[in-house]
């Protein structure tokens, strides 16, 4: 399934963009970008450092807990088919644990800062848009290769 490494690539190229040029400089350096802020300005840097990794990890770390559901049947994930009841625990608290490390000391030993409430329906859209473009080139991979599934 070649084809979704580089539907991966985009997804991610858009979450660098909105992290880099959006959120980060809005919500830590007064709307600089991190090249600009002056190198006296510490603070400011490791706080843009700091929530783009976390944001970078979040999104990160959905989408690679996701593909799992999306990839794994031939059907419509979460509609036509669901995985067992244990796969959906861990994979749900998995997210929801990997999404709050920002939050605690844990995330701040990690030099993570949190999101900002800003971060999340950017997030929410990245998801949704990620999930229907694998599960529409995974109907495209099927049809082209319908044989090897026989």
């Amino acid at each position: 399934m070649r084809w979704f490494g580089p539907t991966s690539s985009i997804f991610d190229i858009l979450t660098y963009l909105v992290l880099y040029f959006v959120i980060c400089p809005h919500f830590t350096s007064g709307g600089a970008l991190y090249n600009a802020i002056p190198a006296a300005d510490t603070t400011a840097k490791k706080m843009y450092e700091g929530m783009f990794q976390a944001g970078w990890f979040i999104q990160s770390m959905w989408t690679q807990t996701l593909v799992i559901h999306l990839i794994r049947t031939p059907k419509f994930p979460f509609i036509q088919s669901r995985a067992s009841f244990p796969v959906m625990v861990l994979t749900c608290g998995g997210i929801a644990l990997l999404s709050v490390i920002p939050f605690t000391k844990f995330g701040s030993i990690l030099d993570l800062v949190a999101s900002p409430a800003m971060y999340w329906p950017f997030l929410a859209a990245i998801i949704l848009l990620y999930m229907v473009t694998i599960t529409v080139l995974k109907k495209i991979y099927i049809r082209k290769h319908a044989g090897a599934f026989l």
